[in-house]
């Protein structure tokens, strides 16, 4: 739909159009620019701008000139034509970005409508989208904003260490304490791993006394684990953050476990448009570590802009949605040489 560029071009080239004026909204009369119209009524306009399908064309009544605006234009103005080309390439582009976005999220939906985990030890757990609005494991989500349809694949463990030992009993002493349960799934819909997530809704509990994240592997045969594998497109752009949950606001997110993943990419995104958006600590050595190493390996990442103050998409959800928390990393993705220089930057912000 070009309705608007066209107005707007049209009322840009008026000025130098003899007698122009609008007769209505979609509808523009002047003297033809063509033949020069009537030469013994200087009163005559006879050349008609009129709109049709949501473009504009024109006609002459007195010399037949009859074309759509864009032809018209590019024989008039050269200049002002290419301005007008170059915004109408940029308005299709975005639209075309619109319709994948949105088939993504349809797509996206429908995964997460079909996906049916099998796991007996989860069933012993109850869904988050199980548990009353009061419960302390609903209470976090919902403080942190992780969105509804994410509800029933995300658990309550009243016994973390105990349900731990039931998955894997070679696994280490883990004490009693409610933890969100994040379950990594693989293709057949099978629970491989686990995250268990402290939860501390308003910072009573001590984070230097308690590890935040405890990871176990229910297949051991797994060397790397990667979260949301299964729910991602490979074909387009594949976002990949630190943590389960910053995955879950941003459509076609991974999240990746551990350094170790860095050297080694799963075989079903190693060959996908990467963008990897690690935390926003330009003071973290080991972050500026591990996004040196990223460009090395040749993969782009985000080195988000001096006035982004959060550390990271969970953080900054609060404040911004997921569109304009994605068109900033999309604006901000950078590699090669240009990446370092503006890596140096930010890590002395």
């Amino acid at each position: 739909m070009t309705r608007h560029i066209d107005l707007k071009y049209i009322n840009m080239l008026s000025p130098r159009l003899e007698r122009f004026a609008w007769k209505k909204r979609n509808l523009a009369a002047c003297r033809c620019p063509i033949c020069g119209d009537s030469k013994k009524k200087k009163n005559k306009a006879r050349f008609y701008f009129y709109e049709s399908k949501e473009s504009f064309y024109v006609k002459c009544h007195n010399c037949g000139y009859a074309s759509s605006f864009y032809n018209f234009l590019k024989y008039t103005d050269a200049l002002l034509f290419r301005d007008y080309t170059s915004e109408r390439y940029l308005e299709k582009m975005g639209e075309s970005s619109q319709k994948e976005e949105n088939d993504m999220i349809g797509l996206f939906k429908n995964t997460l409508e079909k996906f049916k985990p099998k796991d007996k030890h989860l069933q012993e757990l109850p869904k988050i989208s199980e548990l009353p609005t009061n419960h302390v494991a609903r209470q976090f989500v919902d403080i942190r904003k992780i969105p509804k349809k994410f509800y029933n694949i995300l658990y309550y463990a009243e016994d973390f260490g105990s349900w731990v030992r039931k998955v894997d009993p070679e696994a280490g002493f883990i004490q009693k304490e409610k933890r969100l349960v994040i379950p990594f799934f693989n293709k057949k819909n099978q629970m491989v791993a686990a995250q268990g997530r402290v939860l501390n809704l308003h910072g009573e509990m001590n984070a230097r006394k308690t590890v935040r994240y405890i990871t176990i592997k229910a297949d051991k045969s797994i060397d790397r684990l990667w979260y949301g594998l299964w729910r991602c497109n490979p074909e387009k752009r594949v976002y990949v953050v630190e943590g389960p949950l910053d995955s879950l606001f941003i459509p076609n997110t991974v999240a990746m476990v551990g350094a170790a993943a860095l050297s080694e990419i799963h075989p079903r995104i190693e060959k996908s448009d990467l963008v990897f958006v690690l935390d926003n600590e330009p003071r973290n050595e080991q972050i500026i570590s591990y996004n040196e190493k990223l460009l090395s390996m040749g993969h782009k990442i985000c080195i988000w802009p001096s006035s982004m103050k959060k550390k990271d998409i969970n953080d900054m959800i609060h404040e911004q949605s997921p569109d304009e928390i994605k068109k900033i990393i999309d604006e901000n993705t950078f590699s090669g040489l240009e990446a370092k220089l503006r890596l140096q930057t930010w890590s002395k912000v």
